[in-house]
């Protein structure tokens, strides 16, 4: 252990502070405020020091409510993951914050879009002051906001078959969040050319399915078919309510996946049909 290390470990053993929790337990925490300081001080990151902490049992304040739920070792493969969300619209924007907020150390956002006044119903990173403006990049800039921790890399470009595999090639896994066929044959190739997992999820109307594929799963048809003239999603609009379920589903997916813990949904497909109250899994 070097010198610079040596004072890295105590400047963070002197911003540690004891508090108490909800439910009266002491925790000994890190507070944002001081992390920041001793990334600038030392010319690294704010996850860097977050990890460090984290490796110390220091928990970062921002994720004290984690604690009991992700334990401190899951927390620290959270900030060492990074995730491509392909898609910063309604399912992306909301996948977007959850997985910011959870801890995910670097995303990968991919959008050629902008944001138009259509989108101001449901997307979340979506405004009256930045219609117009690139999603990718909007969405990188808030999340900055959200947790200067998460470090994002914006792609303010259309996914294809010749820049797929550079888009998502560093990431441990991949999040559709399109809202075309096309694209999501291209993406669905590159992941399992790159043999990383990729969580599809989809909407229309008040009904939306989530499934999640690994490298060595074979799609069902229905997911990757011939792109029609309209989709649904196009026919049935996409109220607020539907893109939020669908993508806490599947940031949890994510979670579980980078965590390997839980049961994901490999194998089978989630159809929710949120009017109705009827969610269905179907086997494949």
């Amino acid at each position: 252990m070097n010198e610079n290390t040596v004072d890295f470990d105590k400047g963070i053993d002197d911003c540690a502070k004891p508090v108490i929790d909800q439910a009266g337990r002491e925790v000994i925490v890190i507070f944002e405020a001081d992390a920041v300081k001793i990334a600038g001080l030392f010319e690294c990151t704010l996850r860097d020091v977050y990890i460090r902490a984290m490796e110390k049992n220091i928990w970062p304040m921002r994720y004290i409510r984690n604690r009991v739920s992700i334990g401190i070792t899951e927390q620290i493969a959270l900030a060492r993951s990074r995730v491509a969300v392909i898609g910063a619209g309604g399912l992306g924007g909301y996948v977007l914050q959850l997985l910011a907020r959870a801890g995910i150390g670097h995303l990968v956002i991919i959008d050629h879009g902008r944001f138009d006044e259509s989108n101001l119903n449901r997307q979340i990173f979506s405004d009256t002051g930045n219609v117009g403006q690139a999603k990718a990049t909007v969405a990188a800039s808030k999340l900055a906001e959200v947790n200067p921790a998460a470090e994002t890399e914006a792609h303010p470009v259309s996914m294809t078959a010749e820049n797929a595999i550079t888009l998502v090639q560093s990431t441990h896994l991949a999040i559709d969040a399109l809202d075309n066929m096309e694209s999501r044959q291209v993406l669905h190739k590159a992941c399992r050319k790159l043999k990383i997992p990729l969580v599809h999820g989809a909407i229309s109307g008040f009904e939306g399915r989530l499934i999640s594929l690994f490298p060595e799963d074979s799609a069902p048809a229905m997911l990757f078919s011939p792109a029609e003239e309209l989709s649904s999603e196009a026919v049935l609009g996409t109220p607020a309510i539907t893109p939020a379920i669908i993508a806490s589903l599947q940031a949890m997916e994510a979670i579980k996946i980078i965590l390997k813990r839980g049961c994901p949904f490999q194998g089978k497909m989630l159809y929710a049909d949120l009017e109705n109250g009827d969610f269905t899994t179907f086997s494949f």
